[in-house]
């Protein structure tokens, strides 16, 4: 095959082109295509340059790292030259100044292996406040935006996207520095570190893809933005040596994960560490570093099995610090295992802030005796629930199952709340018959339980108690002299099988309160 040399005008340098009729991908090639970057036309004869690993650079397009050429234009040409041909992208070290949105292609093929963007361990210099870099799809034969599109209508596969730092002259640059979008099998990010940025990655609807090596930060103490912003569907993605510091989150996740893994995290310097807003299924974090927090993990919906497992925990002597908060939701399955490594911990009940419902499974807490405190301190103030340690435990490592149940009296009980209701005490009040005690409960009726009763009761300013416990329909009142059967209290079954507790008879004025609890032993 015949060959020529040619002088790149950007580089500088001498680069051979190869006499051919196809392209890298194996199409015919038509003056269309004689762009003098790739494919040059002489006479009659069509010429292809020799790549090497099939990757073009940004420079031939004209993308000088000087920090002072505004690159965005030959970037985006260099992006979509490569798309074309099925080629990858990389850069020649040095500093790139963008001034617009450059949109990555999407990559729908699923039989094409691999396509990679790495930059070198370029920079890319930013000075107005803007998205970098951004999914996009042609739209007929335009590359434009895939932001805002429903979801999974233009997938991408097999991309590799990374090797680069974003720099900016600005104090802080609150757009998104890259959202990626349907991103899914093979697909990773990775090695990529920001500067002065609220957010570095903003995800939409990725999954099976690999997060690795991100790297953001801010001013010390500036405690801006969210660092990592997730939503849509997440599955079976992989989060690696990801550091987010100085924010107001670190990491927000806005829509269900589901065998997701966490690897090697850092969270540092941030209100709240980790926030999940959604769902999650059969997701861990392992091997991570996590400390000068405020709130180091955040639950607003349902858990079905996360895990807490060989993690650095610094709480830094803070006693306002609080591990995990969650909600009390039916599927709550969280685990901290006592191979978490816990540092700077001032009593137990920074483990975690309590539910604020009455119900749901809860969480199971195994870790070790730390402290010199008694492990009650896990029921105090207002992050106070039941718990029951299990026995079968190993000292000298803690299980605890901790129930959903804020605001009741601590201690350790063999029987078992009633849930359902927002109340804490087991029961709903019934205002809606005037003069008359009517608390509703989730208690199922049989005629052999126990079910305990202390309830104070304001009827106007006058202050009447019920202490005493149900068998079957039977009530059994604590007085002075001892037990007996009254018929101060009455067992009402509905036909749904629950019980609600009624007085025995009208009061004498409006019953203003109930306070207490209900309790089926």
């Amino acid at each position: 095959m015949n060959t020529i040399e040619i002088n790149d005008p950007y580089i500088g340098e001498w680069t051979t082109f190869i006499e051919t009729d196809k392209t890298y991908n194996g199409d015919i090639i038509i003056d269309a295509y004689c762009d003098d970057i790739l494919y040059k036309k002489v006479g009659s004869v069509y010429y292809r340059r020799v790549l090497e690993d099939s990757r073009v650079d940004i420079r031939w397009f004209g993308a000088l790292p000087d920090g002072v050429t505004d690159c965005s234009d030959a970037i985006q040409q260099a992006f979509i030259s490569a798309d074309q041909f099925k080629l990858s992208v990389t850069a020649g070290k040095g500093t790139y100044l963008v001034t617009k949105t450059i949109y990555i292609p999407q990559n729908p093929d699923l039989f094409f292996l691999s396509k990679t963007y790495d930059f070198n361990e370029s920079a890319f210099l930013i000075q107005s406040d803007f998205t970098v870099f951004e999914s996009g799809y042609y739209d007929q034969g335009e590359l434009v935006s895939a932001i805002g599109r429903p979801n999974d209508t233009n997938n991408c596969f097999g991309i590799k996207f990374g090797n680069f730092s974003l720099l900016t002259s600005l104090y802080n640059v609150t757009s998104p520095a890259l959202v990626i979008k349907d991103w899914h099998q093979g697909c990773e990010i990775s090695n990529i570190s920001s500067f002065k940025f609220s957010t570095l990655l903003e995800s939409v609807n990725n999954y099976y893809t690999v997060f690795n090596d991100l790297r953001t930060s801010h001013e010390n103490d500036a405690r801006l933005g969210e660092r990592f912003i997730f939503s849509g569907e997440m599955n079976l993605n992989v989060f690696r040596a990801l550091v987010a510091s100085n924010a107001l989150t670190g990491y927000k996740f806005d829509g269900p994960l589901r065998a997701c893994h966490f690897d090697a995290i850092s969270v540092e310097g941030v209100t709240t560490g980790m926030q999940f807003n959604s769902e999650i299924n059969n997701c861990s974090v392992v091997n991570s570093y996590i400390e000068n927090f405020e709130l180091a993990f955040e639950f607003n919906s349902y858990i079905d099995s996360f895990t807490l497992d060989n993690n650095y925990l610094n709480f830094g002597n803070d006693p306002s610090r609080r591990l995990i908060k969650y909600i009390g939701l039916p599927l709550n399955n969280i685990h901290l295992l006592s191979t978490n490594n816990m540092v700077g911990f001032t009593n137990y009940g920074q483990l975690y802030v309590s539910t604020e419902n009455d119900y749901g499974y809860g969480m199971e807490m195994s870790f070790n005796p730390i402290k010199g405190d008694s492990i009650n301190n896990l029921l105090t103030d207002d992050f106070g629930a039941n718990f029951n340690i299990n026995g079968k435990a190993k000292f000298p490592t803690y299980l605890a199952n901790i129930q959903n149940a804020k605001g009741l009296i601590p201690g350790n009980y063999s029987g078992q709340y009633t849930h359902g209701y927002d109340g804490t005490s087991g029961f709903e009040v019934d205002s809606s018959l005037s003069n008359l005690v009517h608390v509703k409960t989730k208690i199922k009726h049989t005629w052999t339980q126990i079910v305990y009763v202390n309830l104070e009761v304001y009827v106007g300013s006058v202050v009447k108690y019920y202490k005493g416990f149900f068998i079957g329909n039977v009530f059994y009142e604590f007085g002075s002299s001892g037990i007996s059967v009254t018929g101060g209290l009455e067992s009402i079954v509905n036909s749904d099988g629950f019980i609600d507790i009624q007085g025995g008879s009208y009061e004498s004025g409006d019953v203003i309160s109930v306070k207490g609890e209900v309790r089926l032993i």
